[in-house]
């Protein structure tokens, strides 16, 4: 398939804190690389995981004038048991933003939160 989703960033002033949440809701293995600047695969080879970082704002960002910025971008987390990753995020400082709702007769559930940060997230159970 052309164009796959291989990295992803969540920028945030409080990356430290980002990292401990995730690491703690997912049980991704998160490294830093760098004061406040983290790496981590979210799977194996095996399942196709994909890379992302975590990192503060900084002015190495060259935002082109006159275009409002937003840190507004939803990945979708695959998750095996929706209803107890919302209980793990929800005790880590998460907030749900949308309910467990299915989204096909096959039964597959999607849901949305605000981590601790404000960012949107999204969660996906087959």
């Amino acid at each position: 398939m052309a164009n796959p989703v291989m990295n992803f960033e969540i920028v945030s002033q409080e990356s430290k804190s980002l990292k401990d949440f995730y690491s703690a809701v997912f049980e991704w293995d998160i490294n830093e690389y760098a004061e406040d600047y983290y790496w981590f695969k979210t799977g194996s080879d095996a399942d196709n995981g994909i890379e992302g970082t975590i990192y503060p704002l900084n002015d190495e960002m060259n935002l082109v004038e006159n275009v409002p910025f937003s840190n507004n971008v939803t990945i979708y987390v695959a998750v095996a048991d929706i209803n107890t990753t919302i209980e793990k995020l929800v005790g880590r400082g998460g907030k749900v933003l949308m309910q467990p709702t299915v989204v096909s007769d096959k039964g597959e559930k999607i849901a949305m939160f605000i981590d601790p940060s404000g960012n949107r997230i999204g969660l996906y159970q087959q």
